[in-house]
């Protein structure tokens, strides 16, 4: 398997084991309501700011990124990654192999000289450029 999706796989199996410790004690769902973020199943408090209350902006931005659309979110990804999988047996007009390609987007020199991975994976590991392992190479 190559680096850049290992190293993407990983990324999301840590996003995919926090949101569900997130969400194992007060639920995947959560939402905002005067100054709080609650957990819908309990009705818990999950977030409040540094005056004991959180600005509706802020609010409605941490309740919008609640475990449950962290998981759907990786899950989609996972499903663009099998999708944009690298593929080879790419031939020019005389039948010779001119390298690998994406199994979605096709064949590009630049997909094979970047390992055939195409934009979108590059795209899809480009929010996660903050963390270690992460190289420049892999930017699209």
């Amino acid at each position: 398997m190559d680096e850049l999706v290992r190293w993407l796989g990983e990324q999301l199996d840590v996003d995919a084991a926090r949101s569900t410790a997130a969400a194992e004690e007060l639920g995947a769902d959560w939402y905002y309501d005067d100054g709080f973020v609650l957990a819908r199943r309990e009705d818990d408090m999950v977030a409040t700011g540094s005056q004991d209350f959180l600005e509706r902006e802020r609010g409605e931005h941490v309740a919008t990124h609640d475990p449950a659309r962290v998981l759907r979110e990786i899950d989609a990804k996972r499903q663009i990654l099998e999708i944009h999988h690298v593929i080879g047996g790419w031939e020019d007009e005389d039948g010779q192999d001119i390298g690998l390609g994406c199994n979605e987007c096709g064949y590009s020199a630049e997909y094979s000289d970047r390992g055939g991975w195409c934009d979108t994976v590059r795209l899809l590991a480009l929010p996660y450029a903050d963390r270690p392992g992460f190289r420049e190479k892999w930017r699209p």
